[in-house]
């Protein structure tokens, strides 16, 4: 028999960026929602996510959100990571949902959290190609959640 209701900490290792919708609004939904069963029971939460910073605000994650989602998007991308491999993605056609550190922080909070512990991953490489996605960095952080 499972007994429920005494976890102390839930863990979402690189598994928050595919939770898509069929937009951004209805994705973020199911972030939130997947974040938000666990706020209520004051347990702590570690999240492990990727990271992608933009030059522009939170871009680069849009755009890859926009090209994964769109089935003709998704079409050409895979035509060109075909002459250009570090663009290839095993969710074109599917969707995933990268965000800045700044935009996951605004889903903990809409989930009813706070972060109280974060620790900032190691940059990891980004291929020329990948640059025109408007990546500044990529790298995996992690956050210990709290109820607010």
């Amino acid at each position: 028999m499972m007994k429920t209701g005494d976890e102390e900490i839930v863990c979402f290792n690189l598994i928050l960026h595919h939770l898509v919708g069929s937009s951004e609004e209805s994705t973020r939904a199911l972030q939130v929602q997947a974040l938000g069963n666990w706020s209520a029971d004051n347990i702590k939460v570690f999240v492990n996510e990727y990271i992608y910073e933009s030059w522009l605000d939170d871009v680069s994650g849009k755009l890859i959100y926009m090209i994964t989602k769109s089935r003709v998007l998704s079409f050409i991308g895979n035509l060109v990571a075909k002459v250009f491999p570090s663009l290839k993605a095993n969710t074109f056609g599917v969707g995933v949902r990268f965000r800045s550190s700044a935009s996951w922080k605004r889903v903990f909070t809409q989930a009813g959290f706070k972060v109280s512990n974060e620790v900032q991953g190691s940059e990891e490489i980004i291929a020329a190609p990948r640059r025109l996605l408007l990546i500044k960095s990529i790298r995996r952080d992690s956050f210990l959640l709290e109820s607010l």
